[in-house]
């Protein structure tokens, strides 16, 4: 199987090695802060997305270019003290980006560490063509956003333990890997798009014709997760439209309905495919569940027994027609 999702991650323990912290661009490193300094650095891609990740531990000061082919896209991720770029301030959770070939510096008084996503036009186009503003390069050049507390407390760990599991020599299919590159866009972008009202509410069309234009689209997809933005590029339908229209025909959410859907995915696999070596946790991410134990509370939730427990019962049930 081709492994559409690839991160390497490598200790540093001198400054110089955070030159290369945004893959093909050299930034100048100026270490500021007293004491020997250590970190990680991880350079990766998914889908095609470009992702590099920096930690370190001590204040200094960076400048150089960002990539000129993409729009750069940089979180703060953590810091021990102040952070600036140019005369902004900066928080944990808040967004820097660059247009392509921009200038940007950094001042970090003490230790931290970020995440940089690098976006070319047609990732913006695909991601956010529902969304009105968003969907337009300019919008991105050159802005701030910053962070909420969400940001802070949920959005930061789900993308950190999602790297920890690419590091971790994961095989992603091609649908799982888009899945999931679209969900790092969203989850680093959210902040941003929160603020710019969409363009295309207009009048709600039909919520079941909708809902079945939706299910449709999922079964020409094939296995494997698709993503809300997916959806929405595909019927040209902005988020708050396909809520409406889903709320209204089904009762629950998108997201909510998505995930019953790949659920249910996921335990016609377990009962049809009992001999599959993959486990369960490899199943879960490859539908789009990162974190186990939430999914398997969904899995319990939704069909009164655990994941573990339906593959026991398909394997005994094998062993016994046999």
């Amino acid at each position: 199987m081709n492994n559409f999702a690839i991160l390497h991650t490598q200790r540093i323990e001198c400054f110089e090695e955070l030159e290369k912290t945004i893959t093909g661009v050299q930034r100048d490193i100026v270490q500021l802060g007293r004491g020997k300094m250590r970190g990680r650095l991880s350079h990766g891609t998914i889908a095609g997305l470009p992702i590099d990740i920096a930690a370190f531990n001590r204040g200094l000061r960076s400048r150089g270019l960002v990539r000129k082919d993409r729009i750069t896209i940089g979180m703060l991720t953590s810091s021990t003290e102040r952070v600036t770029c140019g005369s902004h301030e900066l928080s944990p959770g808040d967004l820097l980006i660059g247009q392509p070939g921009e200038e940007l510096d950094n001042r970090h008084y003490g230790g931290g560490s970020v995440l940089i996503i690098s976006l070319t036009p047609s990732d913006i186009e695909a991601m956010f063509s529902s969304e009105g503003r968003p969907a337009d390069p300019a919008f991105w050049w050159g802005h701030q956003f910053n962070g909420t507390d969400e940001t802070v407390r949920w959005v930061i760990s789900r993308l950190q333990e999602l790297a920890a599991r690419l590091a971790n020599n994961l095989v992603l299919t091609a649908q799982a890997a888009e899945f999931w590159k679209r969900a790092i866009i969203e989850t680093v972008t959210a902040s941003a798009v929160a603020g710019a009202p969409s363009d295309r509410g207009g009048p709600l069309p039909s919520a079941l014709k909708t809902v079945r234009e939706i299910e449709n689209y999922l079964d020409t997809q094939g296995d494997g997760p698709i993503h809300i933005s997916q959806i929405c590029k595909e019927l040209r339908l902005s988020r708050r439209t396909l809520h409406r229209a889903v709320h209204e025909a089904l009762g629950l959410g998108p997201i909510s309905f998505l995930r019953h859907r790949r659920l249910c995915s996921i335990h016609a696999t377990l009962r049809r495919h009992p001999q599959n070596t993959a486990t369960i946790a490899d199943l879960a991410l490859q539908n789009g569940f990162l974190n186990l134990g939430r999914f398997s509370q969904y899995y319990y939730q939704l069909f009164g027994e655990y994941p573990s427990d339906t593959r026991l019962q398909a394997n005994e049930t094998a062993s016994s027609r046999n």
